[in-house]
């Protein structure tokens, strides 16, 4: 393959580019990269590779699709920088093909007119953009519904929207999104079972380590009750009707 043909394979297939990376990209991984889908859901084990994974195809994206506005939310900017701080990574490792216009702890701008932009999960600091070619939003269960309301229209009509974290009870949009948010979400489940990183003697031993929701929800993908709930979620719902009168219907 000349170096023509393969810089031409990187800049359509992120695949490709993770490649060339030494990045060799698991199955799940590989579809993720690859999905054209405007919505996705990434329900995930912890230690999977799924920010790695996701930072990859943000410097993809703003490296071949120039002009583009890459955020990336997380519940605190400590972990948003965190991300940022692997997508600088993964932008030397490439080799810089596209010089850096400006620099700092919460974004990366390059001289194509893209920008990488790390915010954290709280409303007012995380207005203000908008045209968004990729808006990705890391431990999405653990961010409030009001800021997912509120950055949700920074998404250009043509970009995507990613939502990616382990779950964390049945609570808050993105169990909401997993369970009732119809077919225009497309959803990818990576618990220990389907990832490379966990031999079953390694899932053994997390089994043998942690509680049973925690295993159940940080490394089996299940959106179970937390064990501080009074009722479960089930017996709540359980306990409204509408065949029931509201008591003070006149008022």
């Amino acid at each position: 393959m000349t170096a023509l043909a393969g810089d031409l394979a990187q800049a359509l297939d992120p695949v490709v580019f993770a490649k060339r990376l030494g990045f060799a990209a698991e199955p799940w991984q590989s579809r993720l990269l690859r999905s054209r889908a405007r919505r996705q859901l990434v329900a995930s084990s912890r230690q999977v590779g799924k920010t790695q994974t996701v930072s990859i195809r943000a410097v993809h994206t703003a490296v071949y699709d120039p002009g583009s506005l890459v955020l990336l939310i997380s519940p605190s900017q400590r972990q948003s920088d965190e991300m940022l701080r692997r997508c600088r990574a993964v932008y030397r490792a490439c080799g810089r093909p596209v010089p850096t216009v400006a620099e700092s702890a919460t974004a990366l701008e390059l001289e194509n007119g893209s920008r990488l932009v790390s915010l954290p999960g709280t409303e007012g600091t995380s207005r203000g953009f908008a045209g968004a070619k990729l808006l990705v939003i890391d431990e999405a269960a653990r961010v409030e519904d009001d800021i997912f309301a509120a950055v949700l229209p920074m998404v250009a009509s043509d970009g995507v929207l990613a939502c990616l974290s382990t779950p964390w009870g049945q609570r808050g949009f993105f169990h909401a999104l997993w369970a009732d948010g119809g077919s225009g979400w497309e959803r990818h489940k990576v618990s220990v079972y389907e990832s490379a990183q966990y031999t079953p003697e390694r899932i053994a031993e997390v089994r043998a380590s942690v509680g049973s929701f925690v295993f159940a929800s940080d490394y089996e993908c299940s959106f179970t009750d937390t064990d501080s709930q009074l009722f479960g979620t089930e017996s709540v719902r359980a306990a409204f009707t509408a065949d029931v009168k509201p008591l003070f219907g006149g008022m």
